[in-house]
């Protein structure tokens, strides 16, 4: 059988992140009208797409070609930004968060479990944290690149031309998302037991026989597994509540820029620096992951980064941005750790649907925070919003820190 070629996937990884109206959608929205409340409420409503989505989409990944759904996400987010081009309206920015909601869901989990059974398939698991730590790095130097391009040609072309060529960009990474090798464990056992050979392209519900694993079995094994495991539930409730923190806090990040009084091109500049340093905490996670294997010392880390927000906040200095970028580097590298501590509990069994439901708790927390944003946007200045965010960060990773340490000291 032919080697995963990793390669295709950091091709499609790179190719998704690089779209140039990352930087400038909150922009399109306030220049059409749309205050920053709505903005807030907007994020809300993906949010909660995102997890009505997140379970079906979840089954469906540990049941369909997971190869497929990444390239229909891809088709989805471009359908996204093209609805986008002719928006005005709250509800038509709204049809658009919808159908990337389902974008969102369609890859959420989907894209974990197929790099892990590809690995697995290879016999070379152990190497999960090094190869999803690189497919995220070539996913950030995309981000990078669309930004930091996004920047410089919003000097030549309108945002609704930015938004076009992002629509191209999105219909031309379901090429890469087709080359993708597919390999799903939980379908090929199923397929066995039932005395059939896996084909490629089929669905589990293509098996015949009445012991074929049902949807609700699906989703059951998933949730059974989580509450047996608390190394899974301890390692999805922090992932979910303080370390993907970063990715919360990147749809506000753009808006820094009215606090300081600066023109377009420093919102290329902020991203730019943030994903830089994103990127190179991919790049470290493999190495920081030989000295920082357990929880409570992941769970420091991410205190040390909430430290820095902090100082960012603190002082709300534009020539502080670096350390607003050491900050994530760190919560990038907390975040990687832990997935593959999750990773290798779970077993062959709905490894998809037990992503989903980090998926679910991620989008939850998202609908929190912009509710909370759009409380606070018309009391306090956006500087005392991540100042709170840090303090939260701060507080949440030594509780962690301290319930782990107890929980060592006496275990169950």
């Amino acid at each position: 059988m032919k080697k995963f070629n990793v390669k295709t996937l950091y091709a499609y990884k790179f190719i998704s992140g690089c779209l140039p109206i990352y930087a400038f959608y909150t922009i399109l929205f306030i220049e059409r009208g749309q205050s920053e409340t709505r903005i807030a409420l907007l994020l809300a409503i993906w949010s909660v797409f995102t997890i009505l989505f997140e379970v079906p989409s979840g089954i469906l990944a540990d049941r369909w070609n997971r190869r497929n759904m990444l390239a229909i996400a891809s088709a989805l987010q471009g359908i996204c930004f093209f609805i986008w081009l002719f928006s005005h309206t709250f509800l038509m920015f709204t049809a658009g968060f919808i159908v990337w909601a389902l974008a969102c869901a369609f890859s959420s989990g989907t894209e974990e479990s197929l790099i892990y059974d590809n690995l697995k398939s290879d016999g070379n698991e152990e190497g999960f944290t090094k190869i999803y730590g690189k497919a995220k790095l070539f996913g950030n130097i995309g981000t990078f690149t669309g930004i930091a391009s996004g920047g410089i040609i919003a000097s030549f072309i309108d945002i609704e031309a930015i938004a076009l060529i992002s629509v191209i960009i999105c219909f031309a990474n379901v090429v890469f998302a087709m080359l993708i090798r597919e390999k799903n464990f939980y379908y090929e056992r199923l397929s066995r037991e039932n005395g059939i050979e896996a084909p490629t392209d089929a669905s589990i519900d293509a098996i015949p026989g009445e012991e074929k694993t049902t949807l609700l079995e699906t989703l059951k094994e998933a949730g059974v597994f989580i509450k047996g495991s608390r190394v899974a539930l301890a390692s999805i409730i922090f992932l979910v509540l303080f370390a993907s923190l970063g990715g919360y806090l990147d749809e506000f990040d753009p808006l820094i820029i009215n606090d300081f009084g600066l023109a377009y091109i420093w919102v290329s500049v902020i991203l730019v620096v943030r994903t830089a340093f994103v990127a190179l905490g991919d790049v470290l996670a493999p190495i920081v992951g030989k000295k920082v294997k357990s929880l409570r010392h992941i769970f420091m880390l991410n205190v040390v980064a909430s430290l820095l927000l902090l100082a960012f906040a603190g002082t709300w200095n534009q020539y502080l941005i670096p350390i607003f970028g050491i900050c994530f580097l760190i919560m990038a590298i907390s975040e990687i750790l832990l997935v593959n501590i999750l990773q290798n509990e779970i077993k062959e069994e709905g490894r998809a649907t037990v992503m989903s439901f980090y998926g679910i708790g991620e989008n939850a927390a998202m609908i929190c925070l912009t509710l909370i944003y759009a409380l606070l946007v018309g009391i306090f200045p956006l500087q005392y919003f991540y100042i709170i965010i840090s303090v939260y960060g701060i507080l949440g990773g030594l509780s962690f820190y301290l319930i782990a340490t107890r929980a060592r000291k006496n275990p169950v």
